[in-house]
């Protein structure tokens, strides 16, 4: 079988791209050829169909414009993409596709190519990476804070808040972007979507999305690309986060908590738009035991994950499920994480880690110092932990589900 599996990038760009490495590997290790349809980029990996990828769009640049113009060129370009259609129809003509696998599209190659494929008699799912069709932030995130303001297909909640960016013209183009893909009928002609958590299937329950169509499947996780398991003994105890320096990613109260653990090692690794504030909260409270380390591989991440005592995730956002939570359990390491959206499918309270309310700094401190100073606990937790995520992420039990809805594969 020929299987369409189409995403934003084809190169390693976060956790979608994981998903895509995994699930890419799953099908052709079941007898699959994995037909790539994505954005032209210098960074992607080799393809013969890229030819067929759509024109690169630096909508970053376009955004820092901030005029009308270029506003409504995110608009239509963000809604509809005559370019995707046409290079879409023409690989169609020329590969003969039996199922379509739709990753992160919104944006950059656009619902719209939804009409072609159903057109064509194509099979489609979509795994949800985020939220955005039923939240224009695509994060349930409005100026720092939780929100479901839009619940009910009341996007233009998000004009009134300006929860993109927190700007006019960029909450104008995201709120009128999911009216026009609702009132255009995209979502109807997709036949199955994958939920990665039982969270962001009862978060999608929760706002009527097409729920007969709605389908919970963890992600598989290939654990032959993780590295093998060395003693760290000698060498120094910290512990890691590991993600984007956003507020949403909850590092300020990471830091907050650091200042009454001098004692403990703490290393972070990643960039974003909060970097240079973190690095000076960081420095005015003379936090000495914390090392910023920028954004590393995915090789060097898995090392630095595989020294450390453990790994924390102060989510201050419903993280959909949280790679980087997953690897850290398949290399045998316990997570201290907080208690929203899918974390604690993962990390479940003293048996794989330990969870803590998101937000508060007082409660981490104090979960942080019991579980370093407790190597038993740590060794424990993280043999919980590696067979919790063997069993929730294996492929198998992955390819298996996607049969139960696609039984042709």
């Amino acid at each position: 079988m020929n299987i369409l599996v189409a995403n934003w990038t084809w190169f390693p760009s976060g956790g979608d791209w994981t998903y895509i490495e995994n699930v890419k590997k799953l099908y052709e290790d079941n007898g699959h050829n994995v037909i790539p349809f994505s954005m032209d980029d210098e960074r992607n990996l080799p393809s013969a169909y890229q030819k067929y990828f759509v024109t690169k769009i630096d909508y970053q640049a376009l955004n820092r414009k901030k005029n009308f113009s270029d506003g409504l060129k995110v608009l239509s370009k963000s809604i509809y993409s005559n370019e995707a259609i046409e290079h879409l129809e023409e690989l169609l003509n020329d590969v003969d596709i039996q199922l379509a696998h739709l990753n992160l599209i919104h944006h950059y190659i656009t619902p719209s190519i939804i009409k072609i494929l159903r057109q064509k008699k194509i099979p489609i799912i979509w795994t949800l990476h985020d939220y955005t069709a039923i939240c224009p932030q695509s994060t349930f995130i409005s100026n720092d804070s939780i929100c479901e303001s839009c619940k009910g297909g009341r996007f233009y909640n998000a004009v009134l808040k300006k929860c993109k960016k927190n700007s006019l013209l960029p909450s104008i183009v995201a709120a009128t972007e999911n009216y026009i893909h609702h009132i255009r009928g995209y979502y109807k002609d997709v036949d199955y979507f994958i939920c990665p958590s039982f969270f962001s299937y009862q978060k999608y329950k929760e706002f009527n999305f097409f729920n007969e169509k709605l389908y919970q499947l963890y992600h598989p996780y290939n654990t032959g690309k993780l590295p093998k398991l060395q003693s760290a003994a000698s060498e120094e105890k910290f512990i890691l986060f590991v993600g984007r320096l956003e507020k949403i990613k909850g590092v300020h109260t990471l830091l907050k908590a650091m200042q009454t653990l001098p004692d403990i090692a703490l290393k972070i690794i990643g960039d974003g738009t909060q970097e240079h504030e973190l690095k000076q909260f960081a420095n005015q409270n003379k936090l000495t035991n914390v090392a910023f380390l920028g954004k590393r591989n995915k090789s060097e991440v898995l090392d630095f994950i595989q020294r450390s005592a453990f790994l924390i995730c102060p989510s201050e956002w419903y993280e959909v499920l949280g790679f980087t939570i997953v690897e850290a359990m398949l290399l045998g390491k316990p997570v201290i994480g907080s208690n929203l959206g899918a974390i604690p499918e993962t990390v479940v309270d003293s048996e794989t880690g330990l969870l803590f309310s998101a937000g508060n700094e007082d409660e981490l401190s104090k979960k942080i110092e019991v579980l370093y100073n407790d190597e038993t606990l740590i060794d424990k937790l993280g043999a919980n932990a590696k067979k919790h995520a063997g069993d929730l992420f294996d492929p198998q039990k992955h390819f298996e589900g996607l049969k139960k809805i696609i039984p042709a594969l």
